[in-house]
Parts: C-alpha cells; structure tokens; sequence
C-alpha cells in the first residue's frame, strides 16, 4: 500500500453551493404549512420568518457566485477597473440588462438584515383584521437610494414589486427572489470566467430531488393552487 506524499494545494472559498439545501429546507416548510395570507399591514410570523430567511440566504448566494467571478476576472485583467457592488457588476461589466431586479434584491435583504424601520398606520375594521393607511421609513433607519412614492398603498420596490415592509414579506416575495436568482445566475453562466452549472445542483424538496432552478415553479405551483380553492 502506497504512501501519499505530502503536499500543498489552495482553493477560492464559494459559500453559494453551501445555501442551495438550506434554501430548499426553507421552501419545503412554507409548503408543508400552506400559505395563510396576512393582513395589509403584516404576514403572520411563520409566514414572514421563513420567507424573510430564504430570501437572505438567496442574497448571499448570488453575491457569493458575482464574487466568484470578479476574482477570476480579476486574475485574468488585473487592470481591469470592477465595481464591488453587485448589480453594477452585472450592468457595467456584464451588461446584465435586469441589473435593477438585482438591486432591488439587494433592497430587500437589506430591509430585512438590517431592520429599516417603518411607522405604520392602520385602521381595525369592524370585520377585523388591520387595514393598512400609511406608512414612512423612519429617519436614519434604512439604506435604500431610491425610496418608494410616499402616496403609495403598500411600499414596494418599483419593478419587482417586493415588499419593502419587512414584516409584510412572504413566500410571494420568495418567488420574485428566486426568478430574480435564476434569471441572474442563468446569465452569468453564459458570461461567467469559469462556468459552472451552479442552478443544475440537485436538492431535496420534500420528498423531491429536484434542481435548484426548479424551486420557483414548485413554490409558483403551490400559490396557485391555492388561488384557485
């Protein structure tokens, strides 16, 4: 029996590959609990707090690929002038045309990791529940550059549509994020230094094995079909 010699070898450190079952996990409770709709002022806790996971998880993950590739194309151009921040990654050296789906991510996850603080107003109807009147981030409390019309109904970012009250977030602000990703990481395969078929890896959806791609349309599927009971 050989004796294997001693020897040194470095690697790049991608934490993405590591989120996709946590992901999935997330995705696999919304489901097994079905979706129960909040009020115009909040979803319910379970709702939120899963959701709001998934949809950091899924931030960091595609931040984690961008920097994978900004290394490699570092590497190879090290003259090359790259903006750290991620979508402007996408629109000015990729020439990712939904680079704004991106920022708006962005916006969320940092709505929900750092906390923005809204003051909310609402009405309680005699028929219960919270009917929402208005609502105004407070002062210093958040980092977002372009901020939602104040005569809006319920603020959220202006293309995606994802809810900017971080306690209304749930799994159909999910959904968005997850086509946001797979659109994104779709793109950056085609772009990419050193490709790799990052959405092909399989996870364990309930008793699936699916694709990581796959987890919108499983989610998508769920919402309609409770639309349609």
């Amino acid at each position: 029996m050989g004796v294997r010699r001693a020897s040194s070898d470095a690697m790049i450190s991608v934490v993405a590959p590591h989120l996709q079952q946590p992901i999935a996990d997330f995705v696999t409770k919304l489901i097994a609990r079905g979706f129960q709709p909040g009020d115009s002022v909040s979803a319910n806790f379970y709702e939120s707090g899963y959701s709001a996971a998934a949809i950091l998880l899924l931030a960091a993950m595609l931040e984690s690929m961008l920097q994978r590739d900004r290394y490699f194309l570092q590497q190879s151009k090290p003259d090359l002038q790259i903006s750290g921040d991620s979508s402007k990654y996408l629109k000015e050296t990729l020439r990712y045309r939904r680079h704004s789906h991106v920022r708006e991510l962005s916006d969320v996850r940092n709505a929900l990791a750092h906390n923005h603080m809204w003051k909310v107003e609402y009405t309680l109807p005699s028929v219960g529940g919270r009917a929402h009147r208005r609502s105004a981030l407070v002062p210093g409390s958040h980092h977002l550059k372009a901020l939602p019309n104040p005569n809006t109904k319920i603020p959220r970012t202006r293309t995606v549509k994802f809810n900017l009250l971080p306690a209304r977030v749930d799994r159909t602000d999910l959904v968005k994020a997850l086509d946001v990703c797979n659109h994104a990481l779709t793109y950056l395969y085609r772009k990419e230094q050193r490709p790799i078929q990052f959405l092909d890896n399989t996870i364990i959806c309930g008793k699936q094995r699916v694709p990581f791609r796959k987890l919108a349309e499983i989610l998508r599927d769920e919402l309609e079909q409770v639309d349609q009971q």
